[in-house]
């Protein structure tokens, strides 16, 4: 397994442009008015995203917030959004559906989930979502009859 996964990684070719080690994380503004996303700290895990527009998210419904941003994403890595906890405290919003592929080019959108009883609404540059790089274990999966209680 180690060997066929040495293999793989040395396959690898860069991109036209990038370099084998250029592991940038590259953001697109899709519309003026958009904002990059920031660090809340220098320790932060995430990037926060913040809303193009404002949208408002019915009781115990679901509505789609644009950041206005695409994103380009080192190969062997996917983004991840989690909700920012000043939502959920806010305004019992919480954030659905978080994995961007590296190949996806589109406008980061978030699933936005209203969990209180009432008409909720983000306004626009509000921060919505954290966006975490993570690296992809690639590793196959492989079909067993037990599993091995040692680990």
């Amino acid at each position: 397994m180690e060997e066929n996964l040495i293999n793989r990684c040395s396959k690898v070719q860069p991109k036209k442009g990038q370099t084998a080690n250029d592991q940038s994380v590259r953001v697109k503004k899709l519309l003026f008015e958009a904002k990059s996303p920031t660090k809340g700290s220098a320790k932060a895990a995430g990037h926060d995203l913040y809303a193009i527009a404002g949208t408002e998210v019915p009781a115990r419904r679901q509505a789609i917030g644009g950041t206005g941003i695409a994103i380009g994403l080192p190969h062997y890595t996917y983004a991840r959004i989690a909700p920012p906890s000043s939502l959920a405290v806010k305004h019992r919003l919480m954030t659905n559906a978080g994995v961007i592929d590296s190949d996806y080019k589109g406008e980061v959108k978030v699933v936005l989930a209203n969990l209180g009883d009432q008409l909720d609404r983000v306004e626009k540059g509000d921060r919505i979502a954290q966006v975490i790089i993570e690296k992809i274990d690639n590793r196959e999966l492989q079909e067993v009859t037990e599993l091995d209680d040692a680990k």
